[in-house]
Parts: structure tokens; sequence; C-alpha cells
């Protein structure tokens, strides 16, 4: 991106892959993830542990520190607040006869964080805690609802799993904005589990994404004729959420 720091860059890539690591990292480890030179790596390094950002641990690895924490307080409880959304996952489920799920991003990922089974005997689920990237499926869009095409098409070049927005930025901005034309996104079975979703994002109380709610089913599911008793029930559900984090 035109507008972006090389060595901002470089540094939020090394807190991304420390974050994901139970053990952290080495320098060397980092070097040859990043293919930065270990020079640049070992000023990024110094700047970050100079503030509190990440802590040296024994076998010269490297993880992050109490000072991310300090510097994004106001955000921290946010999770637990989405996790309070679940009984109106719960509901949404039995209005619907769906599953339904509440993702949320962690920077080129995206990540299911609640789960409300169908109540039928037999239906489509999803696993909790599995990371997608940010830009795929009817989720994506939800996430990524205020993003900039830009960053969108930044994140699809990046991406590093087989998924079709990768070499089609454009059906991301063409989902979004379906999401502002009928109020929800619609993805059928067009993805690699070849199921059908249905997501809306929910909003905060500065209107910005704070996560994404969607219904899971199958064809049969999501016939023309069911998608706005089951887009309003969406909208619905994604209101009552969004008030747990105005």
């Amino acid at each position: 991106m035109a507008n972006t720091i090389p060595a901002v860059e470089k540094a939020v890539a090394v807190l991304d892959i420390l974050g994901a690591r139970e053990n952290g990292a080495t320098q060397a480890e980092l070097v040859e993830l990043l293919r930065i030179t270990p020079s640049t790596c070992y000023r990024i390094l110094q700047t970050l542990l100079e503030a509190g950002w990440i802590r040296k641990r024994s076998g010269k690895r490297f993880d992050l520190a109490g000072g991310m924490l300090a510097a994004a307080m106001k955000l921290v409880d946010r999770p637990a607040r989405l996790r309070a959304a679940q009984p109106i996952l719960e509901r949404l489920a039995a209005e619907t006869g769906l599953c339904a799920k509440l993702s949320v991003r962690q920077g080129r990922d995206q990540v299911p964080i609640l789960r409300a089974e169908s109540p039928r005997s037999v239906a489509v689920s999803s696993r909790l805690g599995v990371r997608f990237p940010v830009i795929e499926g009817s989720v994506g869009a939800a996430l990524l609802f205020k993003t900039p095409d830009a960053e969108i098409a930044a994140l699809a070049a990046e991406c590093s799993e087989p998924v079709m927005e990768k070499n089609h930025p454009e059906i991301v901005t063409a989902r979004i904005d379906a999401l502002r034309l009928r109020g929800f996104c619609f993805n059928a079975g067009v993805n690699r589990w070849k199921i059908d979703a249905m997501s809306v994002p929910v909003l905060d109380g500065e209107k910005q994404v704070a996560a994404a709610l969607t219904l899971l089913g199958s064809e049969e599911d999501f016939r023309e004729r069911a998608l706005p008793g089951l887009g309003a029930a969406l909208r619905k559900a994604a209101k009552e959420c969004a008030r747990l984090v105005e």
C-alpha cells in the first residue's frame, strides 16, 4: 500500500508472529519467516523491548509483554463483552433453525469465538477458534465492511491460503455492496467448504465493526424466498450484540 511505512509494517508483522506462537520466536526465526535482514530484525526487537511491548525469554526467544496490554487497555474487555452474546446466538439459532456464530478479526485472520448449534438433528456447524483468512466468505465481507478497497486488495495480495478472494478481491467488495444494499451478505456455497452462509456486521458505539454475526446452512435453508426473513432475524440479533459493545 502506497501510504504505509515499511518499517512499521515489519514491526507489526513481528508482533503478529509472536502473538500467534505459544513459545514466541528467536531473532533467527523471525528473520527467516519475514525475510528481513538480521540488522533490521535486531533494531525492531530492540525498539519493541524498549517500549515494553515484547520481552526476552530464555533460549534467546522473544515473546509479547505487558506493555502491549497497556496500549490496548480500552479494547481488553471487548471480547469478554462479546462473549456475553451467547444467549442472543442461542435465540437466533432457535428462531431460524440454523447454526449461528460470532466471529472477530485478528489481523489478517477471522476467528469464530461463539457458536450456537442448530436445534435440528442434522445441520451445518462450525468449529470455534479456527483461523480463516479475513477476506474469505460472507464473514470476511462483514468484518471488512468499513475497510477501504485498497486495504482489501492488499489483504488479498498477502493471503497465503488458496481462497478465491485472494485473486479476486472484487468478490469481497461486491459482498460489501450487497451488505449496504440488502442489509446482509449471502454466500451461496461458493467457498472451500461448500456451505451457505449469511453474515452481517456488528457495529460498536463508534460505528466500527466489532464482529460478524453469521448463519450457516445448506442450499435448501437459504432459498430466495427465505432470505428476507433470515436477514431480518440476523440484523435484529446483530443489534442486540451491538449493545454489548457500545
